[in-house]
């Protein structure tokens, strides 16, 4: 299946606190990280600023019918990014469209079988999720939506994970930092529109 249009806020690197704000904003199952309910605003506010910045370039690029979040492998549903977008006031719809599935998930390891699409009419789907570092859950459900017959609209996730460690991300990562950061141009990975 071809590549969905991806954009994210940013980037971090495992200690910072972006990622400290996208972990604690839900906490561990096993608590071995705690929930610390002031960061669910800090991620309201992250997400609800992207969306301003660069919510009509989005819808810009593909109308969008309903915005579904990624479930979680392992936490009950709903995920609480869920809750973070259903107090926002999106112009569109958050709804539940998929369930985890029976297939095994994990680090760089897609399953079709993953997640499973909630039996609903055929949309034009914004898959959402808080975090991305291979991306296996993300693919994995907008394989899920497309068997069901939705059309990925695109994806949208609030930052992704550099392991500064792997191959040749070191460099990757120095020139990222030295970029700098502003909301107007953050880390558009696919900032493309659709053809007239």
């Amino acid at each position: 299946m071809p590549a969905v249009p991806l954009d994210m806020i940013s980037l971090y690197e495992k200690p910072s606190q972006l990622r400290e704000w996208l972990t604690c904003y839900k906490g561990r199952l096993d608590e071995s990280e705690p929930f610390i309910p002031e960061y669910v605003d800090v991620v309201k506010a992250l997400i609800a600023r992207y969306f301003h910045e660069h919510g009509d370039r989005i819808l810009d690029r593909s109308p969008v019918d309903v915005i579904a979040v990624v479930p979680s492998s392992s936490r009950p549903a709903p995920h609480p990014l869920e809750s973070v977008l259903n107090d926002l006031p999106l112009i569109v719809p958050v709804e539940t469209l998929l369930s985890r599935g029976p297939g095994e998930l994990g680090f760089n390891h897609p399953s079709q079988d993953g997640f499973l699409a909630i039996d609903t009419q055929p949309r034009r789907v914004l898959l959402v999720d808080d975090v991305e570092t291979t991306g296996a859950r993300i693919n994995s459900a907008a394989y899920a939506l497309t068997n069901a017959g939705h059309t990925l609209a695109g994806a949208f996730v609030a930052a992704r994970r550099i392991n500064v460690g792997y191959k040749g991300t070191p460099a990757f990562w120095e020139t990222q930092k030295n970029k700098g950061y502003t909301w107007s141009d953050g880390p558009l990975v696919n900032s493309q529109r659709s053809p007239s």
